[in-house]
């Protein structure tokens, strides 16, 4: 076995910081109630000593405990203090190796890597929390090399890696000081080099275009849980109340409830701008020949590395602002203990650009023109319309009764709700060709997924009693480290015929 490794010694203050993060809420509430540190009892300063001390002390020995060793084929890592829990992890079998740096190992200068297989869950199936930036950034590559480096080692004792990595020079990964995988002077000049990276102004553009309120919601959600007692104690009694009462006095209430629609909408564009530039600050791709490393994030700073082979599914996402000036974002499903979240290939950039990016990183995939996506046929928009068209008349109806004339201004919203199922039917689409499935839909924003035969894990074709009369059948397919299916309803069965026999594996045997 190799020589053992540990982790930064820094990994000791992260108990007790991480303590001290979960009182944050109530050292606040405690500034704001006025409270005098200097006075309390003298057990109060006690208990907080010994529980410090208590934290490091057991930090001590999990970080003492802590190790992990870099195989000729694995990497093995040990730890636990009262429970020991040992993890062996194949070359093979990592998809990613991402090197994330959270706000506390940011603060403390170091970093962590999680690896990510095809087993993961919530958690990455390996991750070491505390290593310095530059063995972070080593170990991530080396992994990535050794998972997809076609020639093995011979000798079996890894003693040392180093990584030297100039701007105009080739990146070497050495073992007991030998290349891994020495190339002739005519292999270097055939290794494939490319970078994009995201100006300032481009970064706004992205931002501004976005509209990504999902990204809103949760970071008020998780504002909320964690403020709302601040809140309280900032706000008077029955503040909310007594602005409604004086609103109420002042103007309509249907002009109320729409002011304060346009003021939520504004405000939460504004903050999608802001949390969107943390997000993707930075951002930059690069390919060094069979890998691909993202980088992006402000205040948490993320790094992935991957083979572009496991790429599972890319999708191509125009929301209502980017499709209308010809702008899109690219981003990619991978194997993550995030299954929630893509990862993003390009935040932005022109359309008709997309298959050049796809070329350059990702060149098993291709973005057909929209001529040759089949869409959805005409008898199929009663299917787009119908409940949308239902839960609107409900909610006129109730707005009517509620405010008599006033409400009937809630009518407008009939037409817009047509309209706007009107292009999630025009978007719905199909398409094979070349062992590739594509399929477009639209919710706000227009997507459009592409999927290789072999990424597929399920493949559901749907349909109702009502749809079936018509031919009318639902598609629904679901990649490796995605918890969710991409479904495009009300496509005619002539049209995914086809599609289900390319599939079927018992078609393919016959």
């Amino acid at each position: 076995m190799n020589d053992r490794r540990t982790l930064h010694p820094i990994y000791i203050l992260f108990g007790l910081l991480n303590t001290i993060k979960g009182f944050i809420p109530v050292i606040l509430i405690g500034v704001l109630k006025g409270t005098s540190w200097t006075n309390l009892n003298w057990y109060w300063y006690t208990g907080a000593a010994v529980l410090s001390l208590i934290l490091l002390v057991f930090s001590f020995f999990e970080w003492k405990r802590f190790g992990f060793w870099l195989e000729e084929d694995r990497i093995i890592i040990r730890k636990g203090l009262l429970f020991r829990d040992e993890k062996t992890i194949y070359y093979t079998r990592i998809h990613s190796v991402n090197v994330e740096q959270p706000l506390i190992q940011r603060i403390l200068g170091v970093a962590q890597v999680k690896i990510e297989t095809p087993g993961g869950n919530k958690k990455a199936d390996g991750i070491l929390p505390a290593l310095s930036i530059k063995e972070a950034n080593d170990i991530q590559y080396m992994l990535r090399k050794q998972a997809s480096s076609i020639v093995v080692p011979t000798d079996p004792a890894v003693e040392h890696i180093a990584v030297n990595e100039q701007a105009d020079e080739q990146v070497v990964v050495k073992i007991n000081n030998k290349p891994l995988t020495p190339q002739a002077p005519a292999a270097l000049a055939s290794t494939k080099k490319s970078e994009i990276t995201l100006s300032a102004a481009q970064l706004l553009q992205a931002a501004a275009t976005s509209t990504n309120f999902g990204l809103v919601a949760a970071f008020l959600a998780g504002l909320f849980s964690f403020a709302d007692d601040i809140i309280n104690q900032l706000l008077p009694d029955h503040f909310f109340e007594t602005v409604v009462e004086d609103s109420t006095s002042l103007m309509p209430s249907y002009i109320l409830i729409v002011i304060v629609v346009v003021i939520g909408i504004v405000l939460a564009w504004l903050l999608s701008i802001v949390l969107y530039v943390l997000k993707y600050s930075g951002f930059s791709i690069k390919r060094d020949g069979r890998q691909i490393a993202v980088s992006y994030g402000l205040l948490e700073k993320k790094s992935f590395v991957f083979d572009p082979k496991k790429v599972q599914a890319v999708i191509v996402n125009e929301g209502p602002l980017r499709q209308a000036i010809g702008y899109a974002e690219i981003q990619l499903q991978i194997v993550s203990s995030d299954k929630k979240e893509q990862l993003m290939l390009h935040p932005f950039l022109r359309f008709s650009d997309i298959q050049k990016v796809l070329d350059e990183f990702v060149p098993q995939m291709n973005i057909p023109s929209r001529a040759k996506l089949i869409g959805a046929p005409k008898r199929a928009f009663i299917y787009y319309v119908r409940i949308e068209l239902l839960i609107t008349l409900l909610l006129c109806t109730a707005l009517i009764v509620l405010f008599k004339a006033d409400g009937l201004w809630s009518l407008i919203l009939l037409p817009l709700v047509i309209l706007w199922r009107k292009s999630c039917y025009n978007a719905a689409g199909v398409h094979l060709g070349a062992g590739q499935l594509t399929l477009r839909n639209r919710f706000l924003s227009r997507s459009t997924y592409m999927v290789r035969r072999p990424q597929i894990v399920t493949m559901r074709v749907s349909r109702s009693i009502w749809q079936q009369k018509k031919n009318l059948f639902a598609i629904a397919v679901r990649v490796l480290g995605s918890p969710y299916e991409y479904r495009v309803k009300s496509l005619d069965r002539a049209d995914l015929q086809p599609v289900w026999n390319w599939y079927s594996r018992s078609h393919n045997k016959q």
